[in-house]
């Protein structure tokens, strides 16, 4: 199956998937405090994460590219919400285009629809950091999003099986590139385990991309012919693997993404 093919795939089966009936942020209550000493006029909603400066806490995270024009309307389609919004934006893995430059308009529509707002490039871990600056010149990236997504590529019929240098990778990527490195999970959260690893690893922003949104796992399974059904409840919830994140590294940049239905 051409790589295209697949992107249009994973857009049609994360839309009708069944969706968990539970969300994790349920379980959480919020404590009142009466005395809150805050002028409402004063208050704003924008956010600094480490080096960037957003608007909002709330951004478009990572959804599609690289499957011809209809990935390129939605792609076009997000980046007009995310600029009369006023939030940041990131792209599906770029990947595709790098492989197949047929498929760089899908992506590149972003910051022409968007000239001025905070867009995020998107790599797979296995990117060289060659491919990873083409990826963030490609639509004048702010920061790159490097993807870990180990359970649905084994899921995955035609996915990788070798993760032996990812780490080394995403370190290399790190180091050599101009703009802000973000190491994102795609649904199944990330263990303080991990987050110790990347931060000594010398990787100050991660997204925690938890349990709760788009379940990769579900989607690799509709494509299979013999689904692995065990791992469709998979992972970590984001409400958890926030708080084993920031127990790991206080001071990491952390973005809390994977509670709604886009992941």
């Amino acid at each position: 199956m051409s790589r295209a093919k697949r992107k249009i795939e994973h857009i049609h089966h994360a839309l009708n998937h069944d969706r968990d009936f539970h969300n994790h942020f349920d379980d959480m209550e919020i404590v009142h405090q009466s005395l809150a000493e805050l002028d409402w006029e004063e208050i704003t909603l924008s956010a600094k994460v480490g080096g960037l400066y957003l608007s909002s806490p709330l951004f478009v995270n990572a959804m599609t590219g690289g499957g011809g024009e209809k990935t390129k309307q939605i792609n076009g389609e997000l980046a007009q919400v995310a600029r009369k919004a006023n939030i940041s934006m990131a792209v599906g893995s770029q990947m595709s285009a790098l492989k197949d430059p047929a498929e760089r308009s899908s992506y590149e529509i972003v910051r022409k629809e968007n000239p001025d707002g905070i867009i995020f490039a998107n790599v797979g871990s296995e990117a060289s950091k060659e491919q990873a600056c083409a990826a963030v010149d490609m639509i004048a990236a702010n920061a790159l999003q490097i993807h870990v997504n180990t359970l649905q590529e084994l899921i995955m019929p035609e996915g990788d099986r070798n993760f032996s240098k990812r780490m080394e990778n995403i370190q290399t990527i790190a180091e050599e590139i101009s703009v802000p490195v973000i190491v994102k999970e795609v649904g199944y959260g990330m263990s303080k385990e991990t987050v110790k690893a990347l931060y000594a690893h010398g990787i100050r922003y991660i997204d925690i991309g938890g349990k709760g949104g788009t379940n990769f796992s579900k989607v690799e399974n509709i494509r299979r012919d013999q689904p692995f059904a065990s791992f469709e409840n998979w992972g970590i919830p984001t409400p958890i693997s926030l708080a084993e994140a920031r127990s790991a590294a206080s001071d990491m940049n952390i973005f809390a993404s994977g509670a709604s239905v886009t992941g």
